[in-house]
């Protein structure tokens, strides 16, 4: 049965309809990572013959959830604009669950591949006059990546050990607190990154004016993961870094309201509920990070595992 947008707020089921089938889904999802791709394109990734893609697009451009531009003979599709935004954040969310598996990533890892490959005809202009993201090879610039909690003793702590084991080479993570006077490392953090093999070998409790210093590192994100801080006034970054909220139960306020329990199972459950995070923060590609409109990709991430 057609469908068309303004039937999505009436009949969110619809959407649910669209999203079963498996094919649908993944041209849903390629689009949402990569801009604009062609049938060919999506024949290549999804291994399905010509027909069967062509098949799905013409549901989804009937349903209005897809729109094609023809440049000479190629039929060029991306995602219709006009979707409203909780669809686009659940075809989001769902590109970043399947980025996790092994699957997944390597698709959109070759999608990403392909766009850049192919930008000037999917965009249908001349490689000189692409935007300059585009254009531009992965860098090799290192990210700075701040996190930010209350105390600095726990979450911010194990998002730091985080993401310099998963981005080593790419990111460097940094973690700081609003109120760090007299504050120190949790001990079961301790005791958590022992368990999950990372090490905790310069990592200390430090407020967040460290990072405020002429002399400190410019930070490229800053991302609180407790939510104490979220509607704190944070400080004005040097340099307007990318920020987001990935918030994360306080561990330490777990294990002191279950002492019956083991407090360091707290500890690891955050470190848990971080990682998946983590791992999709570094899978973004230079120039998406360096798009400003990705700022909804970093704090899309924050609403994994909630």
């Amino acid at each position: 049965m057609m469908m068309n947008i303004p039937e999505l707020h009436a009949n969110p089921e619809h959407l649910f309809s669209a999203l079963s089938d498996e094919t649908r889904l993944r041209i849903l999802m390629l689009l949402d990572s990569e801009p604009r791709l062609c049938v060919c394109h999506l024949q290549e990734l999804l291994n399905r013959p010509q027909s069967t893609i062509s098949r799905h697009l013409a549901v989804l451009l009937q349903d209005e959830w897809l729109r094609i531009t023809r440049q000479g003979t190629w039929n060029i599709y991306d995602i219709n604009p006009d979707l409203p935004l909780w669809v686009r954040q659940v075809i989001r969310l769902s590109r970043m669950s399947w980025s996790l598996s092994a699957e997944g990533r390597s698709t959109l890892q070759r999608a990403d591949q392909i766009y850049r490959t192919n930008a000037a005809l999917l965009c249908g202009t001349t490689a000189q006059d692409l935007p300059p993201e585009i254009q531009k090879s992965e860098s090799g610039k290192i990210v700075n990546v701040l996190f930010l909690c209350v105390a600095n003793s726990a979450r911010s702590i194990l998002a730091e050990a985080l993401l310099n084991r998963w981005g080593a080479g790419r990111f460097r993570a940094f973690s700081a607190g609003q109120k760090t006077e007299g504050s120190e490392i949790h001990p079961l953090t301790l005791v958590a990154l022992e368990k999950l093999g990372l090490p905790s070998e310069g990592l200390y409790s430090k407020h967040w004016s460290t990072f405020l210093a002429p002399e400190a590192p410019k930070m490229d994100m800053v991302i609180t993961v407790c939510d104490t801080l979220l509607n704190e006034a944070c400080p004005a970054w040097p340099g307007r870094p990318i920020t987001a909220h990935w918030g994360v139960t306080d561990p330490a306020r777990l294990a002191a309201e279950h002492p019956d329990q083991n407090g360091t199972d707290f500890f690891i459950a955050a470190a848990r509920a971080l990682e998946p995070r983590i791992r999709l923060l570094t899978q973004l590609p230079d120039y998406a990070i360096e798009k400003l409109h990705w700022r909804d990709e970093v704090t899309a991430i924050g609403l994994m595992n909630q």
